[in-house]
């Protein structure tokens, strides 16, 4: 069993990414799979770890099932560092406010996968959403429940990202995590997918402008391509302002606008969570151990 290899695994959150990391990300496949770095579509694992889980519930895989289910991965390729992508990996979404908090089973449930390979090295990565916009995304997006069903008696003013994060922490010791905001994923995308995929911060990748290319006009993204370009030696952090930028200029508000209406939702709902969110966006960003991506 090979234990050398660095297990990867983004979290989501749902509706944060709809996996596009995981199509951004394989339009370098050739490059990735040159430097040990694997990422299968994502039914070549996602129905093996579903299975693996459920067989198991609760217990570690023998050695003989974890060679089996590596080698049902990543199959004949030569890999240092196996990335996998599943937004269901911290619960199914409808679920998410069960028992009245957020995630309340992101510990034990983050710890079922980190568990299947329980020598290997480990990291998480997870996009977070103000769930002033999330809960209403996630819950329009499933049909068996009821709001009331939903909503499970959770306070929706004590929902918090930063306690999902501290769970994830604390029952999985030694795990990096890393976090950013959806909000901010147009502007920081390019830094996302070299964090997951472990490289260099120089490296360029095709998928780079995929989440911003959604949001502006065909005119300014064809300006944005043209004018970084023509500018091949910019660092990060000056690609990364003139995308803002460019954003600023030519963002599409039809491709970004959200009609929230939920029962007993109000303007001052929507501001009251995105405070909240704000609020604890700065406690998240001072977590220790936490690797915070911002603009």
């Amino acid at each position: 069993m090979r234990t050398d290899i660095n297990i990867v695994y983004h979290l989501g959150a749902p509706h944060t990414d709809n996996d596009q990391l995981t199509w951004s990300l394989r339009k370098d496949t050739e490059m990735l799979v040159g430097k040990g770095i694997l990422l299968r579509r994502p039914k070549g694992y996602r129905p093996q770890i579903k299975e693996m889980i459920l067989e198991l519930k609760g217990d570690k895989p023998s050695i003989v099932d974890q060679e089996n289910l590596l080698t049902s991965i990543i199959k004949n390729e030569q890999v240092d560092r196996l990335i996998m992508s599943d937004s269901r990996f911290l619960g199914v979404p409808a679920w998410m406010l069960y028992g009245g908090g957020l995630y309340k089973n992101a510990g034990r449930n983050s710890v079922r996968i980190r568990s299947l390979f329980p020598d290997n090295p480990c990291e998480f990565h997870l996009g977070i959403s103000n769930p002033a916009s999330f809960i209403p995304a996630v819950f329009n997006a499933q049909t068996d429940k009821t709001y009331e069903q939903f909503i499970d008696g959770a306070d929706l003013a004590q929902i918090r990202w930063s306690d999902v994060i501290n769970q994830i922490q604390q029952d999985n010791p030694g795990c990096p995590l890393t976090v950013w905001c959806n909000e901010d994923t147009p502007i920081i995308w390019p830094t996302i997918l070299r964090e997951i995929a472990g490289l260099d911060p120089q490296v360029r990748l095709q998928g780079e402008l995929d989440v911003i290319k959604g949001i502006m006009s065909e005119e300014g993204v064809e300006l944005l391509i043209k004018y970084l370009e023509e500018r091949p030696n910019l660092t990060e952090i000056q690609r990364r302002r003139i995308r803002g930028i460019f954003l600023e200029k030519f963002y599409l508000d039809e491709a970004v606008e959200e009609e929230i209406d939920l029962p007993g939702w109000t303007e001052e709902t929507v501001d009251a969570l995105t405070d909240i969110y704000e609020d604890d966006l700065e406690r998240i960003e001072s977590l220790p151990g936490v690797h915070f991506i911002t603009p």
